[in-house]
């Protein structure tokens, strides 16, 4: 007779481990308090492969979003600068501001690459010459663009 049993969590607990990792436990413990208490579940064949195939999909996700996230930054890299157009006022001020759908729709015309607003970080602009913008790709990658706005009436 087995003295210890396998068993998947059901739950998160800080001592035991995470939901869905396979643990062996003693049987005791087992069918004493994990599986009555709803922290555990007998681990099967079946659950193990279903468990596996759940992993295997997520890392399958995982290389295909750094992928993704690898061209996207190869792609901004390409950007030597963006031009925008706005018409002048008194003391090299803009009427209105350079907002971040303006910077996202340049780039959608110019490179074909679809960013969301919240990537793009700007502070208020409303002076023509050159700023630096940053484009956040991913929490760790960050690309800088100079940003050169250019007067219409001049």
């Amino acid at each position: 007779m087995k003295k210890k049993i396998d068993v998947i969590l059901v739950k998160n607990t800080l001592t035991i481990g995470k939901k869905g990792s396979i643990i062996n436990v003693a049987r005791g413990y087992a069918f004493n308090y994990l599986i009555p208490n709803k922290i555990a579940e007998i681990a099967t064949n079946k659950k193990i492969k279903h468990i596996q195939m759940f992993e295997n999909i997520a890392i399958k996700q995982r290389e295909t979003s750094d992928t993704e996230i690898k061209l996207l930054k190869n792609n901004m890299q390409k950007i030597d600068s963006i031009s925008i157009y706005k018409k002048k006022g008194e003391n090299n001020l803009i009427f209105g501001n350079i907002t971040e759908k303006d910077i996202m729709k340049w780039i959608n015309k110019y490179t074909n690459v679809l960013i969301n607003r919240i990537q793009i970080k700007t502070l208020e602009i409303k002076l023509i010459g050159v700023t630096n913008i940053r484009i956040q790709i991913n929490p760790k990658i960050n690309i800088n663009v100079p940003l050169k706005i250019i007067p219409t009436n001049i």
